[in-house]
Order: structure tokens, then sequence, then C-alpha cells
């Protein structure tokens, strides 16, 4: 008897289909905690509708990942059993994001030199998640270290692709659902094309020639969204609050929680909470509460080739000094 599947309705692909199995990932404190962590947090005082969450940009990962599997076994280079752990991974895949997604990454980074991807692997392996993964049989630590594109298993290289490489199911549907939720046209690209026309090519994914324009427009789009909502200066103004808010608390209590089960405790709604409490980070917020953002002191876009000069720009240390100097002139 086939088992039962449960309908998702999701703006982006109408229906999202889970199984039994997945709907108890998904009723997991790890997956429903994704409900109150939002997807671009600071771009709703540029795009009031960009309030979309986690969550369901995770759903969406994994809709795409089945998608590019059931593609994959049908060309004969998946087996059956693939499908099932890498929707299941694809599913998990953002678990380890803090209050504020990104924002709060940049104090895991700076205070305990960890990413989200390491807490995603911290949480699947060490919270009651892995209790309900061992339940339905799945291996934790492979299950996690897909989750985050890093499973060490040279023949299932390409598994980790479907959820992180170039072109991978995470951008697939960040780059439709955030366009779809900010109001943005530029993002009109035909994902299922490039999912149909995907093989294995030397042990790695590959695109068909046949979809080369697709794979332009999604690159292209991917550019723009970074222009026009991740990089918009209101958007960057609001998460520099929000991170000097953080920075601000975190001297006063420690936020950084080391236990999974800590970490889970934590979301947009309890953060902000705390940020309001704490004397020192409650001038941050009460800025962002009355929309009173910082200005541009200096703009500049950059296309170089060479990547030295925007990995220059991305280090915590040179940004800081680069505060300090303008701050200098500027006298503030």
């Amino acid at each position: 008897m086939q088992e039962k599947r449960i309908l998702i309705k999701d703006p982006i692909y109408g229906y999202i289909q889970c199984s039994p199995e997945e709907k108890k990932i998904i009723d997991t404190e790890a997956v429903q905690r994704l409900r109150r962590i939002r997807q671009l947090a600071g771009s709703e005082f540029v795009y009031p509708a960009g309030v979309h969450t986690r969550f369901e940009h995770s759903l969406g990962v994994m809709h795409l990942a089945g998608l590019l599997a059931s593609t994959l076994i049908e060309k004969g280079v998946l087996e059956e059993e693939g499908l099932r752990q890498i929707r299941i991974a694809a599913l998990l895949h953002d678990v380890g994001h803090g209050p504020f997604s990104h924002v709060f990454e940049a104090l895991l980074i700076r205070h305990l030199g960890k990413t989200h991807e390491d807490m995603t692997v911290k949480v699947i392996t060490e919270s009651s998640l892995k209790d309900v993964l061992n339940e339905i049989g799945l291996n934790v630590k492979d299950t996690a270290l897909l989750a985050v594109g890093k499973l060490d298993n040279r023949k299932r290289e390409f598994w980790s692709q479907i959820i992180s490489s170039t072109v991978d199911c995470d951008k697939l549907d960040y780059i439709l659902r955030d366009s779809y939720h900010t109001g943005g046209e530029f993002a009109s690209i035909d994902v299922f094309r490039l999912i149909y026309t995907i093989d294995l090519y030397e042990g790695s994914l590959a695109v068909d020639l046949a979809a080369l324009p697709t794979l332009e427009a999604f690159l292209i789009a991917r550019l723009e969204l970074f222009r026009s909502i991740y990089f918009h200066k209101a958007s960057r103004a609001a998460q520099i609050l929000l991170e000097k808010a953080l920075e601000e608390a975190h001297k006063e209590v420690d936020i950084l929680k080391l236990s999974a089960e800590e970490y889970l405790k934590q979301d947009d709604y309890t953060m902000w909470t705390l940020l309001l409490q704490c004397e020192k980070s409650r001038e941050y917020i009460e800025r962002l509460r009355r929309r009173d953002l910082l200005k541009v002191a200096y703009e500049k876009a950059s296309f170089t080739k060479d990547g030295v000069f925007p990995t220059i720009l991305t280090k915590d240390s040179v940004r800081r000094q680069l505060e300090e100097e303008i701050a200098g002139e500027a006298s503030v």
C-alpha cells in the first residue's frame, strides 16, 4: 500500500508534497523554529513584503532537491534510496541559522570561528533531531554533512552538489522566493528547465548546453538580487544596526549559547526582546523601530575578476578600521 503524502500549499510551486517521515522531521523543534527566523533580515525596511521565513525556504529547497534527485534517478545515475536522504538533508540545510539569519552569523564567526553551516551540523547531531533521524533509519552524521554540502564520499560527491554548489537547489529556491516576496521582476528564470537538463559529467553535476541561456539567466538574476535586495543600502544599514545591537548585548549576556538545545531557543522574536532589554543594545533597536537608519558615507561597485579587493572589504577587521577612519574624518 502506497504511503499517504501530505500536501503543503506554496506560493512558488503551488503544492509541495512530503512523506510521513518528512512530516516527522518538519514537526521537530529545529525545523519549526525556522518559522520565526526571517529569510531577509533588514530587507523589510526596503521591501515591506519581504518578511518570509527560513521555514518556507527550507520546504522549497526540499521540493527542488527531490525533483533534481528524481531526474537523476531517471537518468540512471542515482539510486532510489538517495532520493529520501537528499530530500531530508535539503529540508535541514538551514537549521543552524541564528536569529536574523546571516546577521547573527557575523558574531558566530567573530567569537566562535563558526558559520551557520557548523551550527547546522551541531543542531542535527546534538539536538533531539538526531533521535527522529535514528527512528526513521537515517545515518545522523551523513545527513548532517550532506545538509551542508560536505558529505565525505567520492562516489556520492554530486549528492552534496544538489544542496550546495554554484547552481544548487538552495540558490534556485531563494532566487525565486526572495524575488517573489520583494516584488522584484528580475528573477524570471525557468528553474525546471535547469533541473531537468542537469546530468552527471565526470562525477559532478553539469548543465546541458541546450540550457545555457537559462543558466545565464540564473547567474544574472542572482547578481541582480545581490545589487537590488541583499546589498541595498537601506537593507545593509538595518543589518549593521542589528549586528551592533547583537555585539553590545553579547557584552552583557552570553547570547552565543554552546549547547544545541539552548541555541534552538533563540529566534528573531526572543532575540528582539532581549536586545530591547539590554541597556547598551537598546539604542540600536530603538533606531530600527523608528527606521532611523545609517546613511551611506561612501559607495563603490566592484566588478573586478581579482577576488582580493572584495575579500579585503568583507574582512571584519578591515571593515572596522574603515569605520573608525570615516568616523574620525567626519568627527562623529
